[in-house]
């Protein structure tokens, strides 16, 4: 029978929850040919690994970008499509660990159980030390992600990813991602606001699209 890893220390996680989980800022993302608030995270997080996999790199856009603001190290990538060419088309190819592991964007194209086999094979991946950069649509969003896209099959919320990942024992930092720049108008800037606080405050739900977190595997001391 296959584990099912939704329920593996189930109550650990409860008990977290219990204690709070942190707050997670909002940040914003935007395309451009500069780093967005989002971006400025993720290229922090990964830019002193000597050795990075994107798991999900897609066209390569995220690879050239980091790479343009000043990542150097040795960049690896795992794909299943078929458009491009990647280091690896499986993480079962994978026997070598990382400094730093991206996974933006996937997860919600999984189903939970094979969604957080995947975090969990992501955290066994990363060297003592090393940090995984996760990026998915809120599940908390006003705006529902899974009618983005017909792919997404799971979304998560922040805390329960949260509490997942600290009981991997890795120290999680998250954050609420809203899509585009601060409005600078003054009447768009109320009308932001307005939406944000009757999406969370008067109906319960999120205003913030996408979730980002960053999660670091204990060093190699502290595993011990």
């Amino acid at each position: 029978m296959t584990e099912q890893l939704e329920y593996r220390n189930y109550w650990h996680r409860k008990e977290l929850l219990a204690r709070g989980a942190p707050p997670f800022p909002v940040k914003r993302w935007w395309e451009s040919e500069s780093l967005s608030d989002a971006e400025k995270i993720i290229l922090d997080a990964v830019k002193n690994a000597g050795k990075l996999l994107d798991v999900g790199a897609g066209d390569f856009r995220v690879k050239r970008k980091l790479e343009l603001h000043g990542f150097d190290g040795l960049y690896h990538t795992q794909d299943i499509g078929e458009e491009f060419t990647y280091t690896y088309r499986s993480l079962a190819e994978v026997d070598e660990s990382y400094d730093a592991i991206l996974c933006l964007d996937v997860i919600e194209h999984l189903s939970l159980q094979d969604g957080l086999a995947l975090l969990s094979r992501l955290n066994d991946l990363l060297s003592p030390g090393g940090k995984l950069v996760i990026q998915t649509p809120n599940a908390r969003c006003i705006r529902s992600p899974l009618g983005w896209d017909m792919t997404h099959l799971h979304c998560y919320n922040g805390q329960d990813l949260w509490a997942f990942l600290s009981q991997l024992d890795m120290d999680v930092d998250g954050y609420r991602i809203v899509f585009g720049r601060k409005p600078k108008n003054p009447f768009a800037l109320f009308r932001f606001a307005l939406g944000a606080f009757v999406a969370s405050r008067v109906l319960g739900c999120d205003y913030a699209d996408n979730l980002l977190l960053i999660a670091q595997r204990p060093s190699a001391g502290l595993a011990a």
